[in-house]
């Protein structure tokens, strides 16, 4: 049986495509995470400040602020230090995900991306923390 005195771990959804961060929260919260969601890179880089969720699935491909730029901002702040970031990209050049790793990520899923395959990289990224 679950501790009921731990507190659920979240998940930030940041995709500017509402049906991906619909299928997503659903995935995350069947599995008992709670789930935020952000449609633009300022949007998730507030909420991340706000929230400091344990973990952020990050389009690259946003308005506003992409991933990248996102990635770059978190990286440098040492209070969003330990938030374990998956990146997901529809243009997997291998440029870009060169950019991307070096940005910060910690995990990288090309587009479109299987949402068990979304899972079980974020609960990797999440398990590595306790195993570690």
């Amino acid at each position: 049986m679950p501790d009921m005195t731990e507190r659920k771990q979240t998940i930030l959804v940041a995709d500017d495509h509402e049906d991906t961060r619909v299928i997503l929260r659903h995935y995350f919260e069947a599995m008992g995470y709670d789930v935020l969601e952000a449609h633009d890179g300022e949007q998730t880089l507030a909420s991340m400040k706000v929230s400091h969720p344990d973990a952020v699935v990050l389009d690259i491909q946003m308005p506003r602020m992409d991933g990248i730029q996102v990635l770059r901002a978190v990286r440098g702040d040492g209070t969003l230090k330990g938030i374990r970031i998956l990146a997901l990209s529809a243009h997997a050049l291998s440029d870009e995900v060169r950019q991307i790793r070096e940005a910060g990520a910690d995990a990288y899923l090309a587009k479109p991306a299987d949402p068990k395959a979304v899972l079980e990289a974020v609960r990797s990224l999440m398990e590595r923390d306790r195993g570690a």
